[in-house]
């Protein structure tokens, strides 16, 4: 009786220390606050975040190109790795966002906002801000934003990204005259 008490307190060792092992393995944590503008463009920092990789510990953001171009890229880099792309470019008027994002990433399955303004998937969006009617005849804006590994594939946030990044460009008036 006595060794079968025994078996069972080791037994229940056992498994205690098993299961505070498997209770305490190295969980993803992000050390780094995501930003809350991608070069000078204001975003929903929340649905940022829930794209950039689950740990990391810094997180920086750099422009290549310049506004008064036209185009240029933006690159979120986490730990050294870049991790989500932003590249804003001229686009001949007319052009959609759904185009955009099928052209550029050759991605077919899309969800919509904003009357088809701002399109979206899981590891992709794009939005096209229409300068028709800031005088400019021949161009619109376009902006693709893509998410490469090790950064997180998120169809809602990348949604909610798109929006409100496409809000707060639409505020800074990126239309130019011919």
């Amino acid at each position: 009786m006595r060794s079968s008490s025994y078996a069972w307190g080791v037994g229940a060792f056992l498994l205690a220390v098993v299961g505070a092992s498997g209770c305490s393995s190295d969980e993803a944590t992000q050390e780094f606050a995501a930003p809350k503008s991608l070069c000078g463009v204001s975003v929903p920092s929340a649905a940022l975040s829930r794209l950039l990789p689950a740990d990391g510990a810094r997180v920086s953001v750099q422009q290549d190109g310049t506004w008064e171009d036209g185009s240029f890229l933006c690159k979120v880099t986490v730990d050294k790795n870049v991790v989500l792309i932003v590249n804003q470019m001229w686009v001949t008027a007319g052009y959609s966002a759904r185009h955009v994002l099928i052209h550029e990433m050759k991605i077919w399955d899309q969800q919509s906002a904003d009357g088809g303004a701002v399109v979206y998937a899981d590891r992709g969006g794009a939005s096209v801000v229409k300068c028709q009617a800031a005088g400019v005849k021949k161009y619109d804006v376009g902006t693709l934003v893509k998410v490469l590994k090790p950064g997180r594939q998120d169809e809602k946030a990348m949604g909610q990204l798109m929006r409100g990044y496409t809000l707060s460009l639409k505020a800074r008036n990126p239309c130019r005259s011919d």
